[in-house]
Formats: structure tokens, C-alpha cells, sequence
């Protein structure tokens, strides 16, 4: 990690050049992919100026305060910078999570699924149509019909754009369709 810091109208002082490393070191402890750590300190009047800004691969924090102390400056700009690690990071989990279509996808790829080898070879019912696979873009259910229409086929399997579920459409008798959305419990 790379820490620079410079001082407008102000020294940095030992005591200041102290403060601003064990806050970088505080802000690598939540937010180990820092590249560089920028502060910008300036000195204005009666009031003082503390500007943050963390690069990391593909993100990068800004924070910025205005206090009567210098050093309370550092520790505000510090906390704003603290909370917006933090954000990124829940909303990166949250991504992580939320994605059970990456999943199905990566199950309907056979290239990186590993072979079934829990089975027994004697218990298992012999299959005799070939797999298809497909990955499509996500469809909405009246999208799905449509396709289904056109294809002539008697069923589609698909990803459902609104749930991020795999569905099932298949064609009924005299021309009506039935849905299939599984229920995870």
C-alpha cells in the first residue's frame, strides 16, 4: 500500500504524519485491497480541511471534512471513508448471494462441473434421450409463450428475468400453456 499526504497553508508535523498512517492502517484493516491512500490536508482561516481518497482495483472511496482540529478532521474523514468500505463491501456480498441464476448457469455448463461420482453405476436409471444444453438470456413468462410458439417444440425450459429461476412452460391441450416455477424452501 502507498500512502501519500501533503499540506496546504499547514506542516505536517510528526505527531500528524503519526495520525495519518494509523488511520491508513485502520482503513487496510477493513479494506485489504488498497492500492494508495491519498490525503490532502489544508488549513484555511480557523477551520481545517481533511480529503481522503483509497484507489483499489476497479473502485475507489472519496471522503472529505471540515472540522475545527486537525486531527478530529483526519478521524472524520477516516470514519466517512470506514462507512463507505463497508457499504461496498455488504453490496458485493449481497451480489454474491442474491445470484442463484449464476448457479443454474454454471450447472447447465457442463465445462466446469465435475463428473457424478456419488452414483453407483448399477443403481442408475438408463437414459436414452441425449442432454441438451442451453444457457439463454433471462425471459419474461409472455416472452418464454412467445418462444415457444415459434419453436414448436413441447416445452421450454428457461430463465425466468423476473424470479432469476429456472421454469418450465409447456404447451396444454387446445392451444393454452402451463407454468412450472419451482419453490425453494
Amino acid at each position: 500500500m502507498k500512502v501519500t499526504y501533503s499540506g496546504h497553508n499547514l506542516k505536517i508535523t510528526d505527531d500528524i504524519h503519526a495520525h495519518i498512517l494509523s488511520r491508513a492502517d485502520k482503513i487496510e484493516a477493513r479494506f485489504g485491497d488498497m492500492q494508495e491512500l491519498n490525503v490532502v490536508l489544508k488549513s484555511e482561516k480557523h477551520r481545517f480541511d481533511a480529503e481522503m481518497r483509497v484507489t483499489a482495483p476497479g473502485v475507489s472511496f472519496y471522503a472529505k471534512s471540515e472540522t475545527d482540529e486537525i486531527l478530529s478532521a483526519l478521524d472524520s474523514a477516516t470514519d466517512k471513508m470506514l462507512s463507505q468500505v463497508r457499504r461496498y463491501k455488504d453490496r458485493v456480498k449481497d451480489r454474491r448471494h442474491n445470484a442463484p441464476h449464476r448457479e443454474v448457469v454454471a450447472q447447465l455448463n457442463p465445462e466446469n462441473a465435475e463428473s457424478l461420482t456419488d452414483v453407483d453405476i448399477n443403481e442408475a436409471p438408463t437414459i436414452v434421450a441425449t442432454q441438451e444444453k442451453f444457457a439463454s438470456k433471462p425471459l419474461t413468462v409472455a416472452e418464454a409463450a412467445t418462444e415457444l410458439q415459434a419453436s414448436n417444440a413441447a416445452f421450454l425450459l428457461f430463465l425466468n428475468a423476473e424470479t432469476r429461476q429456472v421454469n418450465l412452460l409447456y404447451e396444454m391441450a387446445q392451444g393454452t400453456y402451463g407454468w412450472v416455477e419451482p419453490l425453494f424452501a
